[in-house]
């Protein structure tokens, strides 16, 4: 869970509005980063785009899929399909082996490829939304590194237009529907729908993925039987809670685990501004919990953090409840456990999302973002999807995504107005670089500026990573301002807050980073004294002459590195080699990089060679009997495989091969064992296994 994951500047073209601008990812924990910004409103003004094409029912671009192996998946289906007028040609069957768990390969060939012929069949660019039915599988394994990901996530990316690769740790771009939102400086862009943004030369064929799972079959059934009887009634009654977890955001910078409190304290701020009643609480402790409030009745709305793995009995949801809460695993298994998704589903929740495991807090959906388009009009397939910036990730959305709680949208975001803002063409900039060091404000007004224009002062309480001019004046007859944001080399991550004084007070946060990103072994655990390889990322290119930067162990008996590394100039990373010793215990070693002043860490953890071993059905057996003899290593194979040596104590009594292979990449050996016919009652072999300098010995017992 304490993870970091580094990666340097990466550059993306966002086709629909002919802007290139910068995306900048920084080194950050699980909860740390907030999203970065492209400011586009120059390009779109503030019109607030209609979800979807005039005249052309959504009903028709939904894909429902379904298990051919339970009846109750279809069931789900084709009562979803009943209720929203979806047709019959829009039925996409799949027989994958599991209802929960697959691996890549079973996704690519009972999962991705009958749900591209469906797409083909249905027309690719037709469809829009990919609803899956009641039992259908949610969770894609790989095993070389080992990690899990979202179906779903992978099925938006069906046609692998956003990428081909896998991501770990973390994915390196947002997709190009997304829209990045600064909560604090209050810089939103406008909503366009999935529909809308789908003309746009070049857009990329993504899709929003949601399933009708639950508990039950009925629950599944009842997420879009609420849904609708919500949108009759125009929009779910009740109250809007929210729960951040820092103290008050106005106080705290938008960086860090804050972003997570600024998102959902513009949520709630949105929702108040459209006239619904809400419950904000800044306590640590989550709604349910003292000194926060105990109870969140009649709740229409909400977003919260952070728990891991639970859900507070503390809400009575509405029909046609939306609320999702940022942690991870929150929807671990949307049919049970103790997660939060598909708790709140059985407690009667319509709308939910959640990760199958560790998304990070930039993986989550922006409830600031969600909400704010929500009440523009937009349905939830559009606001989740264009508010979650990473896809073929670990992300899934619970409910029907033609659920449209304000069809109309709700005043004053409906109405196409201006708001007040502070935006960052850059939020996140490496202090001092000629290209990426660099960052532009724009003060936005909700209305012309006087015919003597308005001005404002300009301040930052950081003014050695980053300062600005004295003042800047919008204006006469016009809504916006920019102004030069000129940075410095930092020894250590800075969170800068820039000010406006005027008329109304504006204020965001830049966030100012040193040049060296991280450091990272190429896996996390090793054994049998494994040479590994490390990675030092930058944030930047390298400058000329290159980059040194020095490395150290603070275990060198486990684990050595040399010196120094070089990343040459142009580049962002270079690797170097880690070399291991064997070990007879868990031990850990910080690997350390230093560069200009600054320091990163990342832990490497060695094991014995051999977790364990065992015999199968027991290790107490009858003489002529037989058994799989069984082993298990700390850590995936090398290349090549592993070659464990196995040594007989008592031939008399057992016979076993001297050795196996352990196929490269997996953790997991077997064997078969004879216990000799002759062998009398009583007697015991000792069976030694060695791998790596490390062995592990097991008794076999004759009955």
């Amino acid at each position: 869970m304490e993870r970091f994951c580094v990666c340097g500047i990466q550059r993306l073209l966002l086709d629909c509005y002919e802007t290139q601008e910068k995306f900048i990812r920084m080194p950050f924990h699980r909860s740390t980063l907030p999203l970065s910004f492209w400011i586009l409103i120059a390009c779109l003004g503030n019109a607030v785009i209609p979800s979807h094409a005039a005249g052309q029912s959504l009903s028709q671009r939904v894909l429902v899929v379904y298990n051919t192996n339970f009846a109750d998946s279809l069931t789900v289906a084709n009562h979803y399909m009943a209720q929203r007028g979806i047709p019959a040609a829009n039925l996409c069957a799949i027989s994958p082996p599991s209802s929960t768990e697959i691996t890549m390969t079973d996704y690519v060939n009972t999962v991705k490829t009958p749900i591209r012929t469906c797409l083909t069949n249905a027309g690719r660019t037709n469809i829009l939304y990919i609803v899956f039915s009641y039992l259908d599988p949610y969770r894609v394994s790989v095993s070389n590194p080992p990690s899990v990901y979202s179906v779903d996530s992978f099925v938006s990316d069906i046609w692998d237009q956003y990428t081909t690769q896998l991501f770990n740790p973390a994915p390196t771009a947002p997709h190009r529907y997304y829209a990045a939102s600064q909560s604090q400086g209050n810089a939103f862009l406008p909503f366009v729908s999935l529909a809308t943004y789908r003309t746009q030369p070049k857009a990329t064929l993504l899709y929003s993925v949601w399933r009708l799972d639950a508990a039950t079959l009925a629950l599944a059934e009842g997420l879009v039987d609420k849904a609708m009887q919500a949108e009759n009634a125009g929009g779910p009654a009740g109250q809007g809670c929210f729960d951040s977890r820092s103290g008050d955001p106005t106080l705290l910078v938008d960086a860090s685990y804050f972003s997570g409190d600024w998102t959902i304290h513009a949520a709630a701020q949105f929702m108040s501004q459209a006239g619904i009643a809400v419950t904000e609480d800044t306590n640590f402790e989550e709604f349910g919990t003292a000194p926060a409030p105990l109870t969140c009745p009649n709740a229409a709305f909400y977003s919260g953090w952070y728990s891991f793995d639970n859900y507070n009995d503390a809400f009575t949801w509405n029909t046609g409840a939306i609320g999702f809460h940022l942690d991870s695993a929150s929807a671990l298994d949307p049919r049970g456990g103790p997660s939060w998704s598909p708790n709140a589903v059985m407690h009667g929740i319509t709308v939910t999302s959640g990760s199958v495991t560790e998304p990070f807090l930039e993986g989550l959906p922006r409830p600031g973002g969600v909400y704010r388009n929500l009440l523009e009009g937009a349905n939830v397939g559009d606001a989740f999807l264009r508010n979650t910036q990473w896809i073929k990730w670990m992300i899934m959305n619970i409910g029907d995504p033609l659920y449209r709680p304000f069809a109309s949208g709700r005043a004053p975001f409906n109405q196409g107005l201006g708001f007040n803002s502070l935006a960052l063409n850059s939020q996140q900039v490496v202090g001092g670089a000629a290209i990426t060091g660099t960052s532009t404000g724009t003060i936005t007004l909700s209305a012309p500026a006087p015919s003597a224009g308005t001005s404002f002062n300009l301040t930052s309480d950081t003014p050695s990573a980053a300062s600005v001019q004295a003042s800047v004046t919008v204006a006469g007859g016009k809504t916006q301002a920019t102004f030069p944001v000129t940075t410095a080399a930092v020894t250590a991550p800075a969170f800068v807050r820039i000010m406006a004084s005027g008329p109304v007070s504006l204020i965001n946060t830049l966030q100012v980073y040193p040049l060296l990103g991280g450091i990272s072994p190429s896996q996390s655990r090793v054994s049998a004294g494994q040479t590994i390889t490390g990675t030092v990322s930058l944030n930047d290119r390298s400058p000329i002459g290159g980059a040194v930067v020095n490395l150290s162990s603070s275990n060198t008996s486990v684990a050595t590195v040399p010196a120094t590394v070089t990343v040459p100039a142009g580049l962002s990373s270079a690797t170097f080699n880690i070399q291991t010793s064997v070990v007879t215990a868990s031990t850990d070693t910080t690997l350390s990089a230093t560069y200009a002043g600054y320091t990163v860490t990342a832990t490497l953890t060695a094991l014995s060679a051999i977790s364990s071993m065992d015999i199968s059905p027991s290790s107490t057996l009858p003489a002529g009997s037989f058994a799989t003899f069984e082993i298990y290593l700390a850590v995936p194979a090398p290349a090549g495989g592993a070659t464990v040596t196995i040594a007989n104590g008592n031939p008399a009594v057992a016979t076993l091969p001297a050795s196996i292979n352990i196929a490269a990449g997996s953790t997991y050996g077997n064997t078969n064992l004879t216990v000799n016919a002759s062998a009398p009652s009583g007697a015991m072999d000792q069976i030694t296994v060695m791998y790596g300098w490390d062995s592990k010995q097991i008794t076999l017992t004759v009955q």
